[in-house]
């Protein structure tokens, strides 16, 4: 399994488990809540809430206050020309100690016309059910909306939504603020559609709903921590100590604001300990509910698909940049990933968990440096055992105590250590080739030139032995140097090419070749572009390469035919062709024409036989960038080129 396939299914695998299982939805919900604290909706102009708050409880005494009370506010409220009065107190039970504050309050409600009254839910500590808590039959009567004012809570116990519609048996009741909106007349004929085909979907689905259900989570947007909101004081509102007009086409939500009244939520904007009415939370939800910023999560397939597309991006880029870019860059991609979906809720009224593309991208990185680890450690591994099976005694790899103690250590650096050992040696090695070629420069060519020399200058009494001696004096001085012109061609650095004409290389070999041309009673002709044609190379080797070929073919070429000589050159490379007429090569040996120390019965290198002059073009070209070939046309003639691409 290559180490990109492994790395990929890891990451895979980690982000639909976490997607999945939702084992990190609390950290899912925190990068939620700094995006609310970053983004925050403004509080309408026309909002207002009238807290229950301690200096009324100071005012008018412990609570519960007498539903006279609440009569009289209604009524001021609804004098002032409040649009709609949101009432979130529970008015479930009557008053026993003065049936006429019930009808009071009623006639309040009724008079007013623009009262919202909540449902509240509660779990029967006998039984464990769900009960529903209604308002007074007299009163509800007389309500211009009736909603659900339950604050559902998170695994975490923080307030940060809403469910559209709650209900228990055949009860389905709207959100208390989607009531507040519609009696407000403040909802948006989309928005109204969208409830009441939600509401019929829900009706439709009777039998199939539990006894208590809660249908379509919504995430509100806050508009900011707690007190947010502008609150008038209940005690004040009785006593009409406030500027005519406060109320004047506004929506008013009456409820608890005192700590201690038990309407209180903590949410991701409270801090320090200090929680949220649940008035000023209706508050919340009603102009999120109003400025269609409701946030509905994603579809969980959608959701899953997303965090894994996230997750495994990465490793489209890893394993092109460094070490430090890929840090770098997993990194940016970690923060680019959180801002997004920070940003979702605000932008696109969606919200994605991140952690399933989060947690995959943290450990994409040191995944990703495991993996390719684990691979340099089997390249490492498989390297040294070569080594150590073909070059043991050679490069000195033994293993030694100190070798041993560092497997034992640290495996890492003893494979290190043994790069570093091998590196010594070959670097010896080298110097030692070195040495051999200067061996075979100077001691055993100069001897051999110096004896031709002499036999050049013998009497003619020794012309036989003369003759035999020259020859093989010849050979050997000849094998020497192509051996060292080869060595030469092998170790050329491209790092020292120079510029060079290939126009003037192919000229100088043409005239190198003339004499053994004349003696053999064959031309050479050439067709040479007169402009030069410039690249980077060996001017030296490329001249030895081309006098090869031209030798080669003057040597095989019939008495008084042509040898032709052809430098061409296109916008991608220049070609050098010797053609001779010779008697060809056959099909079966030209794949080995160019490799090392070969030999065959057509054709023989001008060497002597060494096997080294067509291996010698191959190096030289492929040095080169080039390349060598051949094309034989049997009986009529035989062409070897050298291709080299020409800088652009």
């Amino acid at each position: 399994m290559s180490d990109r396939l492994s790395a990929l299914l890891i990451l895979l695998i980690t982000s639909l488990v976490v997607s999945i299982s939702g084992v990190l939805s609390r950290w899912d919900d925190l990068v939620y809540d700094v995006g609310q604290k970053l983004y925050r909706q403004t509080v309408p102009a026309d909002l207002v809430i009238v807290g229950i708050d301690e200096e009324s409880l100071v005012q008018l005494g412990r609570w519960p206050w007498s539903r006279h009370l609440h009569a009289a506010v209604v009524n001021r409220l609804k004098s002032d020309g409040a649009a709609v009065i949101a009432l979130d107190v529970i008015f479930s039970e009557p008053s026993l100690d003065d049936p006429s504050a019930d009808l009071a309050l009623a006639s309040a409600i009724r008079s007013a016309g623009n009262v919202v009254l909540p449902v509240f839910f509660e779990k029967n500590q006998n039984s464990n059910q769900i009960m529903e808590s209604l308002p007074l039959p007299a009163l509800a009567k007389w309500a211009a909306g009736i909603g659900n004012a339950h604050v559902p809570l998170d695994e975490d116990g923080l307030a940060r939504g809403i469910y559209l519609f709650t209900g228990s048996g055949a009860s389905i009741w709207p959100h208390f603020s989607s009531a507040v909106l519609r009696v407000g007349n403040f909802s948006s004929p989309d928005l109204q559609r969208d409830l009441s085909q939600a509401e019929q979907a829900i009706t439709e689905d009777q039998a199939q709903r539990p006894p208590f259900f809660q249908k379509d989570p919504r995430r509100i947007k806050f508009f900011g921590p707690p007190g947010s909101v502008p609150a008038v004081s209940y005690a004040h509102v009785l006593q009409g100590n406030f500027s005519p007009g406060t109320f004047k086409n506004k929506t008013v939500l009456v409820g608890a604001t005192a700590a201690g009244m038990g309407d209180q939520f903590p949410t991701a904007m409270s801090g320090l300990g200090r929680h949220m009415s649940g008035i000023e939370f209706h508050a919340n939800a009603l102009t999120s509910i109003r400025n269609h910023a409701l946030v509905s999560r994603v579809p969980d397939w959608i959701g899953w698909l997303v965090c894994v597309l996230l997750s495994i991006t990465p490793l489209s880029w890893l394993s092109g940049v460094s070490p430090r870019r890929g840090l770098l860059s997993m990194v940016a991609w970690f923060f680019i990933v959180l801002i997004i979906t920070m940003s979702l809720p605000h932008g696109l009224n969606r919200w994605l968990p991140p952690t399933g593309a989060l947690l995959p991208i943290l450990i994409a990185y040191p995944i990703w440096s495991w993996r390719k680890l684990e691979s340099a450690n089997r390249f490492l591994d498989h390297e040294l055992h070569r080594l150590g099976q073909t070059a043991r005694v050679g490069l000195g790899l033994g293993g030694g105590p100190a070798l041993t103690s560092l497997v034992r250590g640290d495996q890492m650096q003893a494979r290190i250590f043994q790069i570093q050992q091998a590196e010594s040696q070959l670097a010896k090695l080298q110097e030692a080739r070195k040495e051999t070629l200067a061996f075979i420069s100077h001691d055993i060519r100069a001897p051999l030139a110096q004896a031709l020399m002499q036999l050049d200058g013998a009497t003619s009494d020794g012309d036989a032995l003369k003759k035999n001696l020259n020859a093989s004096l010849a050979k050997a001085l000849k094998l020497a140097e192509d051996f060292l012109h080869t060595s030469r061609a092998e170790m050329l650095d491209s790092q020292q090419f120079e510029e060079v004409d290939l126009t003037a290389v192919a000229h100088q070999a043409a005239d190198d070749a003339f004499q053994l041309a004349e003696r053999c009673q064959v031309k050479v002709i050439r067709h040479i572009s007169t402009e030069s044609i410039w690249i980077l190379g060996d001017f030296s080797l490329l001249h030895r390469a081309v006098l090869n070929l031209i030798l080669n073919a003057i040597k095989y070429a019939p008495q008084g035919s042509v040898v032709t000589l052809t430098l061409t050159v296109t916008e991608q490379e220049a070609t050098i062709a010797v053609m001779d007429h010779g008697p060809g090569i056959s099909l079966e040996k030209q794949g080995r024409l160019f490799q090392r120390f070969n030999q065959s019965d057509e054709l023989i290198s001008i060497a002597g036989g060494s096997g080294l002059g067509l291996y010698f073009v191959r190096v030289t070209a492929e040095k080169h960038g080039g390349r060598v070939g051949v094309n034989v046309s049997e009986g009529i003639s035989t062409v070897f080129s050298i291709r080299l691409p020409v800088p652009s």
